[in-house]
C-alpha cells in the first residue's frame, strides 16, 4: 500500500525498514542491526565474558516480542525461540519499563537499544542473530521526484540523517 500511496501522491515520502516496499525511488538513511537489550542486573550477565551472547545464553532467556516489528519475530522463530516469548508489546517504546522491571530480554535495533543503554539501567549485547543487518531508507515516487516541495522534503530528511553520522 505504501508504494501505491506514494504513486498517488497521498504520501509524499515513507521512512523505515520497509522490505516489502518495491518500485520506489529510495535513499539509505542509516544501516543498523539487531541486538539484545537486558536490564543491567539480569542474571544471565553473571559470568558473561564480553558483550556477546552465545546461542546457549539466548536459549536461557525469556523474551518480550514487539508486534510492530515482524523481523524480531522472524529472528526468534529462526532461532527456534518463539516458545520463550512470555509477553508481547505493541512498540519498542513500551519495552524499557518492562525490561527494567523483569528478567525479559528484547531483540531490537541496536540504534534504539543504545539510546536505552545510555540511561544506565540497561545493557545492550551483541549476538549471532540471523540476518540481523538492515537499512532504514527514505522512499518516494518517481512521479513526484522533480517537484520542488518533494525535493526539499527529501533533502531535509536526508540532511537530518547525514548530521547524525
Amino acid at each position: 500500500e505504501i508504494a501505491d500511496a506514494l504513486d498517488r501522491g497521498t504520501l509524499d515520502i515513507a521512512i523505515g525498514f520497509l522490505p516489502g516496499v518495491t518500485g520506489t525511488q529510495q535513499e539509505v538513511l542509516l544501516s543498523d542491526h539487531y541486538a539484545v537489550l537486558l536490564r543491567k542486573e539480569h542474571p544471565v550477565l553473571k559470568g558473561l565474558v564480553g558483550p556477546q551472547l552465545s546461542h546457549k545464553h539466548l536459549r536461557r532467556l525469556d523474551y518480550v516480542a514487539v508486534r510492530s516489528h515482524s523481523e524480531t519475530l522472524r529472528i526468534l522463530r529462526t532461532l527456534d525461540l518463539q516458545q520463550r516469548v512470555r509477553l508481547s508489546a505493541a512498540h519498542f517504546m513500551a519495552v524499557p519499563t518492562i525490561v527494567r522491571q523483569t528478567d525479559l530480554a528484547v531483540i531490537m535495533p541496536a540504534e534504539i537499544a543504545e539510546t536505552f543503554e545510555r540511561q544506565g539501567e540497561y545493557v545492550m549485547l551483541q549476538a549471532d542473530l540471523p540476518q540481523s543487518a538492515f537499512d532504514v531508507s527514505l522512499h518516494w515516487s518517481w512521479r513526484f521526484a522533480q517537484e520542488p516541495a518533494n525535493q526539499w522534503l527529501r533533502a531535509l530528511v536526508g540532511g537530518v540523517f547525514r548530521r547524525r553520522r
